[in-house]
């Protein structure tokens, strides 16, 4: 019974040894291979064979790391008894070096295990490549926040103090114009007025590219048509705005990505499309909003975006919709004009519903 029991513990620890989906390396006292799983043949690629009585630990291992050290031949992890948590890289048969997630114990000699190392691997490069993508899309969300922020400062004060500054001094020549002059003075002062208010009105208009007060008051529906008036004045393209749907605030994250990239759509299409008209469609679906740009200028292969000088801006469009959870897909062709397509879902608020944990809050 007893002989039976341990040879079916054997078996079950064979089919363990075989079907665990973590690599596993066995080295014996000396540092040689004695032993690899189906699992270590298919992450390494090295068969069996090649690394059985082959292949030395140090063949393999090409450094280890724990949060107390970086990587070290001196004190290798082999002549500790037992190291929980490690990072090795792999030497692989492609002559590659694979991050991976690593522990090892060894076997007391006296129950048999003849003083054997045993290394359990799991392939961390996938794991290594989510952590990057997320550490870049924070990145990336600090960088537009940061910008927002600025953006909005830089608005405050244009308005504030430099706009009101020039208002003050518009005030104070047109009382100086009362006084008697003569007409080259006069003259010169009526210069100096119209030139004082045509800043006025650049500042304004700055003020206002940069960070519409619509946008925090108002909300995005209200910023767009704002928009488009003045998109429509400035570049002389007929533009028109289509609004489907209940209107309603949404999360100020949502309103500033869509804002932001319809104003780098419309700019783009003012620089490069040669458009006589734009139009904008903005839908409300309750668990979605979408907008919708598209011109009837030139278009363009979308493949070369980046030897027209596009690039970037692309760059901006598609991070602030991914941010968000949301799509954004570009159609156009030579001579067919261009359509921006932006898709974003949305929670019953009005918040993005798979949206970046620290998404940009405008």
């Amino acid at each position: 019974m007893g002989f039976r029991m341990l040879n079916e513990a054997a078996s079950f620890l064979e089919t363990l040894f075989s079907h665990i989906t973590d690599a596993i390396l066995i080295v014996d006292y000396q540092g040689e291979v004695i032993g690899v799983n189906p699992a270590f043949e298919r992450l390494s690629g090295w068969s069996a064979e090649e690394v059985l009585g082959q292949k030395s630990l140090c063949d393999l291992c090409r450094g280890m790391a724990t949060c107390q050290e970086e990587s070290s031949c001196i004190e290798c992890f082999a002549s500790r008894l037992k190291t929980p948590s490690f990072q090795m890289h792999l030497q692989t048969k492609q002559g590659a070096e694979l991050p991976v997630a690593a522990s090892s114990t060894r076997l007391p000699e006296e129950a048999g295990g003849m003083g054997a190392l045993v290394v359990i691997l799991r392939d961390n490069s996938e794991m290594q490549r989510i952590e990057r993508e997320r550490h870049q899309r924070q990145l990336t969300n600090y960088v537009i926040q940061a910008q927002e922020e600025e953006r909005k400062r830089i608005s405050r004060d244009l308005h504030d103090g430099i706009g009101q500054a020039l208002y003050s001094i518009m005030v104070g020549l047109r009382v100086v114009n009362q006084i008697e002059m003569d007409d080259a003075t006069k003259h010169h002062l009526e210069e100096v007025q119209h030139l004082t208010a045509r800043t006025l009105e650049e500042v304004k208009s700055l003020s206002v590219e940069l960070r519409p007060s619509a946008l925090d008051d108002l909300g995005l529906v209200a910023a767009l048509r704002s928009y488009a008036k003045r998109f429509e004045q400035t570049f002389g393209i007929v533009t028109t705005l289509e609004i489907a749907g209940q209107r309603r605030r949404y999360d100020s994250s949502v309103e500033t990505a869509l804002y932001r990239i319809c104003q780098e759509a419309m700019t783009n299409a003012a620089k490069y499309a040669d458009t006589d008209g734009i139009s904008l469609r903005f839908v409300d679906e309750v668990d979605r909003v979408e907008l919708h740009i598209e011109d009837t200028g030139v278009g363009f292969d979308p493949t070369q975006l980046k030897v027209r000088g596009t690039g970037l801006g692309l760059y901006g469009m598609r991070e602030r919709v991914s941010l968000l959870g949301g799509t954004l897909k570009i159609e156009s062709a030579p001579g067919e004009g261009t359509a921006v397509h932006v898709v974003v879902p949305l929670e019953e608020k009005g918040g993005p519903r798979y949206g970046h944990p620290i998404a940009d809050r405008g």
